[in-house]
């Protein structure tokens, strides 16, 4: 069993690590920081789980979100309502902001995703796999969908002594994406991530690389 070494980002430690590993999270020894979790099957869940995102997502835009009936009228909004009325509200700044946390950054996510980790499940290294895995760790951050859908549901529970609300197809979809993209960042981890990519390549996986790579 070859013995490989791994730098700390926070303290700058260096740890030896033996090349078997069990599951479960590693931590530095100096300053207990979190090096990597090592999750045996995280390529193929990661695939599966994000074609199962991007169903729900198209799901998502394409459906019902609410269906109101207030005092007579009915009306339906979709997942794209509220930037429709901030834009006709000439409230641009706010309007670009929703779109790209609540639909660019999320489509953003899960197509990158799958660019990378559908070829790496396949034994395939595909092009560019640097940048589309610093992409993901940049654009992480911006993905506010669970805040997005806190506010429909306070919304919901304002307007519910209004009238009657209605949840449509695109609200459960949309849900359920959020509970698999929280799993899929959960798991996600890019030493494991290089791993296959070294093993894609024929060679001996080489952990002596700092988490910012």
């Amino acid at each position: 069993m070859s013995i490989h070494y791994l730098c700390c980002p926070e303290c700058d430690e260096i740890s030896s690590l033996p090349s078997l590993r069990r599951p479960g999270r590693y931590r530095c020894p100096n300053c207990g920081h979190t090096l990597f979790r090592h999750q045996p099957g995280m390529v193929e869940k990661i695939y599966a789980l994000n074609l199962a995102a991007l169903f729900l997502f198209i799901v998502t835009v394409s459906f019902p979100f609410l269906n109101f009936q207030i005092m007579g009228l009915s009306a339906e909004a979709t997942f794209t309502t509220a930037f429709v009325n901030l834009v006709r509200e000439q409230d641009y700044l706010l309007a670009v902001a929703l779109l790209t946390t609540t639909l660019v950054v999320p489509a953003i996510r899960i197509l990158l995703y799958l660019l990378l980790y559908g070829p790496l499940y396949h034994g395939v290294v595909p092009p560019l796999a640097a940048p589309m895995l610093k992409t993901l760790e940049a654009v992480a951050p911006w993905g506010m969908l669970d805040v997005f859908l806190v506010g429909v549901l306070v919304s919901i529970v304002k307007l519910v002594k209004m009238g009657e609300i209605l949840p449509g197809t695109s609200l459960w979809a949309f849900a359920a994406m959020i509970v698999i993209l929280a799993y899929v960042q959960s798991i996600f981890d890019p030493h494991e991530t290089w791993e296959r990519i070294d093993r894609a390549y024929g060679r001996e996986p080489d952990l002596i690389r700092s988490a910012e790579r």
